[in-house]
């Protein structure tokens, strides 16, 4: 599929979900409570980033013969007013933007809560076009949606990794698939569900959502080793977390080359700024640079491209067609992305 293609219909999604998400914050709440609510779907609006979880599930009901996905789109805006939460949760959990006062992240507490709760509200809207037994279903799979992403994955993100072990890339994956591989997963399935699709189309989906899942969380955890800006580019995320992980002491995938792989200086390098919330950009600059001189990037897309393939595998299940062609292109994100020529340039 044509890239513009492929970002003009991830635009035509996105806009419509925002437009829902925004109209029931601002339907329920006004004054500080609204403004508190609707700050970071308002940043997600502006910075035009691409929603990826309402589009896999758009092409997921399509690919298996859905024909009008809008009457389904309050279950699409669910996907993203949940994944806003997991944001909200994370943002206070790794303490992005620095420490806060204790009002403060008892607020982003309270509205991550809110969060879910109104995408609950959104699922119903539209699960009442559902049979009883597709409803029971869905609502069954959002609900793992929380425990995956919230319990499972945020556990393993705040515990686990602290040490390089013998069977540390298993761990990182299995991480990886807690906090967005199992979501893209359910995602998809949902997708299929309501579409009307045979029990082996929905299975084949949750194999596509999960390989695609880890796939995007290991490149998102690459973004982390970059600086907010390379020259004048931004690595443009809506709130800047680059370093995050490493200094709550988590040892992602690009560290972990670092630390099996680098000169004793450089593992010393990683040593500074792991578990330290007050590392230097110097220090976080020097564990890039090792990073790059060990060819981390062509690490990172080899094992990113294992759970693309396994996703392109599982996709081919599906007869070729418009929804099919977008589920593929959103997979090529091994092989071209923004990060990698910001990468390039410092």
């Amino acid at each position: 599929m044509d890239k513009d293609v492929y970002f003009g219909l991830m635009k035509e999604t996105s806009d419509i979900v925002d437009s829902i998400i925004i109209d029931s914050i601002q339907l329920r709440f006004d004054g500080t409570l609204c403004d508190l609510v609707i700050d970071l779907p308002k940043k997600r609006v502006n910075s035009n980033k691409p929603k990826l979880r309402p589009a896999i599930f758009r092409f997921a009901y399509e690919v298996t013969g859905g024909q009008d996905w809008r009457k389904y789109e309050n279950i699409a805006a669910a996907m993203e007013m949940l994944n806003l939460s997991t944001y909200v949760l994370n943002y206070v959990l790794d303490d992005k933007g620095g420490e806060k006062p204790k009002q403060q992240r008892n607020n982003e507490c309270v509205v991550s809560m809110i969060q879910r709760e109104l995408a609950q509200q959104l699922l119903i809207v539209d699960g009442r076009k559902l049979s009883l037994e597709d409803y029971l279903e869905v609502d069954k799979k959002f609900s793992e949606i929380n425990r995956f992403t919230s319990g499972i994955g945020q556990y393993l993100d705040s515990n686990h990794l602290r040490d390089v072990e013998k069977n540390h890339v298993d761990e990182y994956v299995k991480r990886c698939n807690g906090l967005t591989g199992m979501f893209m997963q359910y995602v998809s399935e949902i997708g299929g569900i309501v579409a009307g699709a045979s029990k082996e189309q929905v299975e084949k989906l949750g194999v596509f959502g999960k390989n695609y899942g880890i796939l995007v969380q290991i490149i998102n955890d690459l973004g982390d080793y970059l600086p907010y800006k390379a020259g004048k580019q931004s690595v443009g995320k809506v709130y800047q977390d680059q370093y995050s992980d490493l200094k709550h002491g988590c040892i992602t995938f690009p560290a972990y080359i670092i630390l099996t792989q680098g000169t004793e200086e450089e593992k010393e390098t990683v040593e500074r700024v792991q578990g330290n919330l007050e590392a230097s950009l110097k220090n976080c600059l020097e564990v890039t640079r090792a990073f790059i001189r060990l060819g981390g990037v062509q690490q990172v897309k080899k094992l990113a491209s294992k759970y693309a393939k396994a996703a392109k595998d599982a996709l081919n299940y599906f007869p070729k067609n418009e929804a099919r062609d977008f589920l593929s292109t959103a997979l090529s994100i091994y092989r071209t992305n923004k990060f990698y020529d910001v990468f390039k340039k410092i």
